[in-house]
């Protein structure tokens, strides 16, 4: 009897940690009112009233005093921080495969993730050779550009990558930089089909990146993040086939380890 009781005590933290994160994962959509709110998460309105009032006791929520809308608060931003600025261990146990394949391929390899209409740089792990190209940890430049932007936009739900697509603007950065939303939308069909993207010259002139996506352990296609491997082009060029092998190889293995680190 005691065992039960403590068996149902735990399943009921569990199950209102993970209607916690669901509501977060409703506002990273954007500020909404209580009832679109729960109304998103399947939760009732003063469940959802009772969460959102101790996520804002931590500063994960906050909310207009005048619109009554909630929204994610500054300790999204804090969590977020720490993941750029490599405190925080959401690659966990994944350097030395990262570490491999710049051996392997004797390139630049760097970690990208989404930052609202922006990817940012996460890890990175330079090159050893003379010639090489690197990012540098916490650069940012639009979700368009580039290989890994392509991955990250390719490999999310329809309609989230529609609203971006309707917002971004197609700066370009280079001469090859794509400017045109046809074109960009036939990229990332072509990537998605494909299972990576490849660049060239698009972020800066005479460099090529090989992407491929980190996928999140549910099995919808979500990217989380996505790997890439960067070099001179005539250099990537001439190993092109086996580059992207190894790496959609590193990526598989890279997610496996990522979801065997958050598993229960």
């Amino acid at each position: 009897m005691t065992f039960a009781m403590a068996a149902s005590g735990t399943q009921e933290r569990v199950g209102t940690v993970s209607r916690a994160v669901g509501l977060l994962m409703v506002l990273r959509d954007g500020p909404k009112r209580l009832g679109d709110v729960s109304a998103a998460a399947g939760l009732s309105k003063p469940t959802a009233h009772r969460i959102l009032s101790s996520l804002k006791a931590t500063g994960m929520v906050m909310q207009d005093p005048l619109s009554g809308e909630y929204a994610l608060g500054p300790t999204c931003y804090s969590l977020m921080t720490a993941i750029v600025s490599g405190d925080a261990g959401m690659l966990l146990g994944a350097g030395r495969r990262l570490e491999q394949l710049r051996d392997e391929t004797g390139e630049t390899i760097t970690v990208h993730v989404r930052a609202g209409r922006s990817r940012i740089c996460i890890q990175e792990y330079p090159s050893s050779q003379p010639i090489r190209y690197t990012e540098g940890v916490g650069s940012t430049v639009g979700i368009h550009v580039g290989s890994a932007g392509k991955v990250l936009l390719a490999f999310m739900p329809e309609a989230e990558r529609e609203k971006i697509l309707e917002q971004i603007r197609l700066t370009p950065l280079t001469s090859t930089t794509i400017t045109d939303l046809d074109v960009l939308r036939e990229e990332l069909a072509e990537t998605l089909q494909n299972g990576y993207a490849i660049s060239r010259g698009e972020r800066a002139e005479g460099a090529m990146g090989i992407s491929a996506p980190i996928l999140d352990s549910t099995g919808d296609g979500f990217a989380f993040a996505t790997l890439s491997v960067l070099g001179p082009a005539e250099r990537v060029t001439e190993q092109l086939d086996v580059t992207i092998k190894r790496a959609l190889t590193a990526g598989r293995e890279v997610a496996a380890t990522v979801a065997e680190g958050v598993a229960p």
